[in-house]
């Protein structure tokens, strides 16, 4: 069992880090059985279920090295799962300004042929046809807002204190 940045969201689940053993012929392994720890060679490294691995080889002192397989984490999840995950969240966040612009200039242009293209209506045009594509973007931005907010909930979760969570119940209030 690996581990989960959850403070990600969804996206956190596409990159479950774990240490992995590294075996004799050079191929890695997170199974300790007994087949695979005659072929172990004494170093660790971090390995991802994308597939992606780290470069820095942790030497081990026993067959589970906790110092180790802490090092080999830490590796993980700074130089590759918080760096992919900050980048996806961005990406979503410039899906959402996009999508929103995107119903402000429409809407603007009154969904007239100055609109942007997908968005292009003609006067003569059922208003349904209006009404659903707008209702459509705004449902997939309405989405994409909820899971933004769920993860910096998440994130907040994470580093709040007693302290800070009392001064957001107070800022609410106001």
């Amino acid at each position: 069992m690996g581990t989960i940045l959850t403070s990600y969201g969804d996206a956190g689940y596409d990159h479950e880090g774990y240490p992995a053993q590294i075996l004799d012929d050079g191929s890695t392994t997170a199974i300790h059985s007994d087949q695979t720890r005659a072929r172990m060679v004494g170093l660790v490294i971090a390995a991802c279920s994308c597939g992606w691995t780290g470069t820095t080889r942790y030497a081990t002192t026993a067959a589970i090295d906790v110092d180790a397989e802490k090092l080999a984490m830490q590796e993980w999840e700074h130089e590759h799962a918080r760096p992919v995950l900050i980048r996806d969240q961005g990406a979503k966040w410039d899906q959402l300004r996009m999508m929103l612009q995107l119903l402000g200039t429409a809407h603007r242009d009154r969904l007239t042929d100055a609109a942007p293209r997908g968005l292009t209506v003609h006067a003569d045009r059922d208003p349904r046809y209006q009404l659903d594509t707008t209702l459509s973007l705004l449902s997939r931005a309405t989405e994409l807002a909820h899971e933004l907010r769920d993860i910096a909930e998440a994130d907040s979760a994470v580093t709040s204190s007693p302290m800070t969570d009392q001064r957001r119940r107070d800022e609410r209030q106001c």
